[in-house]
């Protein structure tokens, strides 16, 4: 289970669907432990800045 991802840190509800998949595709092919680091990073700045909340 996940709590995030690459389609999230990458702009979440505001990317359409084929832009989502591409983006899952990617993770696909990159996915490494050190990757999913970076994503677990990058969501941690993002939830501390609050980037992207609209309520």
């Amino acid at each position: 289970m996940s709590f995030t991802g690459w389609a999230q840190v990458n702009g979440r509800d505001e990317l359409p669907i084929p832009q989502k998949v591409e983006l899952d595709v990617e993770y696909m092919n990159r996915g490494s432990f050190l990757f999913d680091i970076y994503i677990l990073w990058l969501t941690l700045l993002k939830v501390l800045k609050r980037d992207g909340v609209s309520h």
